[in-house]
């Protein structure tokens, strides 16, 4: 039933107004330096989209004077498609009306909004990224349910427990489509003198193979911070690695010519761990706080630059999952 209360009425207006923004602040994966291929159904018949795809092109022939081109370099023009469905993610709390007498307006308002888009946005990436892994939305509990190409820390898993998964991938290796955007609805339960409030989103993913290549690469790695095998930290090397792997097979990068890097929270670490040995700075030199900001300073700018890639960190790439081959 609709709500008597002029405090929640204000609170309901104020959570719909901002959930938007405070969602897209927290969802990784449409961001248009990750995904490019974007698609908005509202108000379209349907959850579906099929999405072409580009098939596979050789390069032209030697043609002489006069003879047909066509028979010497037929190019099939016939592509193929995915098709993306979307999915609804929800997340609900429950504000009584005692919190908006004791806790202060704008305390409930802020942890209103942040647990219900934080909960959708995280849905979000975390299916968007499950999706680029392994095609599906579920969480993978191998890293043989990974069935991107793998590169591994070190070239195995023999000595790696469990593992995170991070990603080098190029901006059209996926695609994204919205058919509700952010929505709150909100109903008063008079029994218990609360105010429940459910926020929901429908959208969904899917990856767009290039010809049987997909556009990105799983980089595979410890998923311990304080890893202290080298051969099981993540590095440069493997960035590098899939950074090549993508130009050899004409993977199409951002409008800086930049692939993206989606890396685990222990992964960012690996690296910035590794940028320690980078000549020129030193923790003798600098003090901690100073050499932490140096290594993003290097990993964020100079490194990016020279490996090939923009580098993105999220708690929401499959973290923790067993390691085998």
């Amino acid at each position: 039933m609709a709500t008597t209360s002029a405090g929640i009425a204000e609170l309901y207006a104020d959570v719909v107004a901002d959930l938007i923004p405070y969602y897209d602040n927290m969802v990784l994966l449409p961001n248009p330096q990750l995904i490019v291929n974007q698609y908005n159904l509202t108000g379209a018949v349907g959850n579906t989209v099929k999405i072409p795809l580009t098939n596979a092109w050789t390069a032209g022939s030697g043609v002489g004077e006069g003879n047909d081109i066509i028979s010497a370099n037929t190019q099939d023009f016939d592509p193929t498609s995915v098709s993306l469905s979307v999915t609804k993610k929800g997340a609900g709390t429950l504000v009584n009306e005692e919190a908006l007498e004791d806790g202060g307006f704008e305390t409930v308002r802020n942890a209103v909004v942040t647990r219900l888009s934080r909960s959708i946005a995280q849905e979000t990436d975390k299916g968007g990224f499950n999706i680029l892994g392994t095609g599906a939305v579920a969480d993978p509990t191998d890293t043989a349910n990974i069935d991107l190409t793998k590169i591994f820390a070190g070239g195995n898993v023999s000595a790696l427990t469990n593992a995170d998964v991070s990603f080098v991938m190029s901006p059209e290796a996926m695609a994204y489509a919205v058919k509700r955007e952010p929505t709150v609805k909100m109903f008063e339960d008079i029994q218990n003198d609360q105010h429940q409030m459910v926020a929901t989103v429908r959208n969904g993913f899917v990856r767009t193979p290039n010809a049987g290549n997909q556009m990105a690469f799983a980089l595979i790695g410890s998923d311990l911070i304080a890893e202290t095998t080298d051969a099981l930290r993540l590095s440069l090397d493997n960035v590098s690695e899939a950074v090549a792997r993508l130009r050899s097979i004409n993977a199409p990068t951002d409008d800086a010519g930049f692939f993206a890097s989606v890396v685990s929270a222990a992964h960012e670490f690996h690296l910035a761990k590794e940028l320690n040995g980078v000549g020129g700075i030193s923790s003798g030199s600098i003090g901690s706080i100073s050499q932490d900001l140096a290594n993003q300073a290097l990993l964020e700018g100079l490194i990016g630059q020279a490996v090939g890639c923009r580098f993105y960190r999220s708690n929401n790439v499959p973290t923790g999952i067993t390691a085998t081959s």
